[in-house]
Parts: C-alpha cells; sequence; structure tokens
C-alpha cells in the first residue's frame, strides 16, 4: 500500500550529473556524457529530467521488492550515472543502498550482497562477469545499459517523485548500508539514515561555502561513504553539479578539474599520493580548486599538496557508524 509522501531536502537528487565515462541513463535520465579524448564538461541543466530519472527507478523499486522484508537494494556499478539516480530513487522510495564493493571476489563479494539483505542488485556488463557462480537466492539482478534494464524501465517513464514508496518516508529512514574497511574481519556495513545523510551535506556546505553553481568532482568510489556522504550529499544540500569520474585516475586528476571548473573534492590519503607522485607541470595551479576534503594524507603530503597545487587539504575523521567525529587541528584553518 502506498503511503502519503512528506518531502524533506535529502529527497530531491542532484541537479546535474556528468559522466567521465561515457555512460548514459535510461527513460528520464538528464545526465549528460563526453567521449572525447580530452575531457570536457557537458551540463545538464534539468532538474525535472534528473527528478524523474530518479522517480522511475523508485517506482520499478517499489514493485521489485517483495512486501514484508528489509527494503534493501545493493549497486555494484562505477561512479556512473546511474549509481547517483538509485541513491534518488532509494531516498523516494524509503529503500537503503548497499555500495557493494567490486574489488571482492567470490564468496567474500556474495557475503555483502547477503550480508546487507539485498533483494535487488543493480550492476552493468563489466562487473557481471564477477557474479558467476555466486550463489544469490533471492536476489534480482537488473543490468544497466541493456535492453532488458530499458523495457524494466520504461513502464515508469512518467512517474513523480513522491508517488511510489514502500512506507513512511522520515529522516530517520534508512538510507545508505556502506561497508567498514574490514580490518579486524569481515567487512561489516554500518548504517547511516536519511537525516545523517542531510545533515552531514548541510554542515559540509556551510563549512566550505559551496553553491548551485559550484561543481563537486567526485572521484572516490561511491561505494564508499567518502564519496556520498562528504561528496554528493554536500552537491545534494547546495543544489550544485556532480562530476563523476569512473574511476579514479592520478593522471587524469588535473585535468578533470580544470575541465570541470570543480572547486571541491574528496580524497584519502592513498589517491594523494598518487596524484603527487605524478610529473610536475607548469600550469599545476592552474585551475579553479580550492579544497580537498578527506582523511590519511597526513601532514607532510598535505603541505607538498598545498605548495604544488595551491590547494587546501582538509583532515577529518568520522567512524562509519557515525557516533564520533574527529579534526585534525589547523586543518579547518582555526589554529595557527
Amino acid at each position: 500500500m502506498r503511503q502519503p509522501y512528506r518531502p524533506h531536502r535529502p529527497h530531491l537528487p542532484c541537479r546535474s550529473t556528468c559522466s567521465a565515462s561515457g555512460a548514459t541513463g535510461g527513460p528520464g535520465c538528464g545526465t549528460a556524457t563526453w567521449n572525447s579524448p580530452s575531457p570536457k564538461l557537458l551540463r545538464s541543466r534539468g532538474t525535472p529530467q534528473i527528478a524523474a530519472g530518479a522517480a522511475a527507478r523508485a517506482a520499478l523499486l517499489t514493485e521489485l521488492l517483495p512486501r514484508g522484508v528489509e527494503p534493501h537494494l545493493g549497486v555494484l556499478l562505477d561512479n556512473t550515472p546511474e549509481f547517483s539516480l538509485w541513491l534518488g530513487a532509494a531516498a523516494l522510495a524509503g529503500a537503503a543502498v548497499a555500495g557493494i564493493n567490486p574489488t571482492r571476489r567470490g564468496p567474500g563479494l556474495a557475503r555483502d550482497i547477503l550480508h546487507t539483505a539485498c533483494r535487488v542488485l543493480v550492476t552493468g556488463r563489466v562487473h557481471l562477469p564477477l557474479l558467476d557462480g555466486l550463489e544469490l537466492p533471492g536476489v534480482r539482478v537488473l543490468v544497466t545499459g541493456t535492453e532488458e534494464y530499458e523495457r524494466l524501465l520504461a513502464p515508469y517513464e512518467g512517474a513523480k517523485p513522491g508517488e511510489a514508496t514502500l512506507g513512511p518516508v522520515s529522516p530517520a529512514s534508512r538510507f545508505l548500508l556502506y561497508f567498514t574497511s574490514g580490518s579486524t574481519g569481515a567487512p561489516k556495513a554500518a548504517i547511516c539514515s536519511q537525516g545523517r545523510l542531510a545533515a552531514a551535506g548541510e554542515a559540509l556546505v556551510s563549512q566550505f561555502g559551496t553553491g548551485r553553481d559550484d561543481v563537486h568532482y567526485i572521484c572516490m568510489p561511491m561505494f564508499h561513504g567518502n564519496a556520498v556522504i562528504a561528496n554528493w550529499a554536500p552537491a545534494l544540500a547546495a543544489g550544485a553539479t556532480v562530476a563523476l569520474r569512473d574511476r579514479f585516475s592520478a593522471s587524469g586528476f588535473l585535468d578533470d578539474v580544470r575541465a570541470y571548473g570543480a572547486p571541491y573534492f574528496t580524497y584519502v590519503g592513498r589517491a594523494i599520493q598518487y596524484v603527487l607522485a605524478t610529473p610536475e607541470r607548469a600550469d599545476d595551479r592552474e585551475h579553479g580548486l580550492r579544497i580537498g576534503f578527506g582523511t590519511e594524507a597526513g601532514a607532510v603530503d598535505a603541505d607538498r599538496f598545498a605548495r604544488r597545487f595551491g590547494v587546501r587539504l582538509v583532515e577529518g575523521y568520522g567512524s562509519s557508524e557515525g557516533g564520533a567525529a574527529i579534526q585534525r587541528p589547523g586543518s579547518w584553518g582555526l589554529c595557527p
């Protein structure tokens, strides 16, 4: 039975999404793509088209998920527009997304999908071989970019946000199931609610001052909380554009942020090391990048990054469960 829809801020998907992978979306998807060896930013300005793409997927999801089970879906994708649209779909429908790590293999991958009680798994052709031979009882697999996928979405092309829900949707609704690193055992899925995601997004917008005319460059994998909570969510709160790099590229980093005019990105320490390992160029400071937010860069690497690129790295750490957050003194500009 469909429930009355009471919108709150995190329900609206991002204003526009750009893809560095050349991927395109299905019905109602207002995504932009490039196919040039020299990437350039192509923006789609239509919020209604983006919202329609998420609404169509939300309507499909409400039909596919069995009643009486946890409303969980797994997303096994690179950073493509489809990942963003399924995040929006889950928010609209009142479901939770489990980001599935494509570096996992065999029983470990199957365990992640079943551990989070996913009844629907969204993936793409590139990752289909990972599922060969896996026992995934009760899991419906959707493969983006296929005729069958487009056929499934077609009946819902005219769906409106809020028309199809799995139950009451509120800030307390479960939204993300994101895995820990698994350093002390098998990875565990930490829970993030819609309200927590919205609060994180609004806090980061307030802290860093990004706005509607800005571009958030997402190069960290969206199956991890770094990309979604610290980058996608503040873009959502600000109504900004999201630029997606399908997979992180150190050699393409500077060209991407320059082409997009992106002022903001998120990182992990190893990614910063990879960028610093690229050959220095005379135009290393010719870009609009202002701030990077992440963790584990280290003081030495952060200083090197600032000196070379003129970009301040802000270090923060928050537990996956959301119970604690730590900031490095001085990285916010509050200490000498």
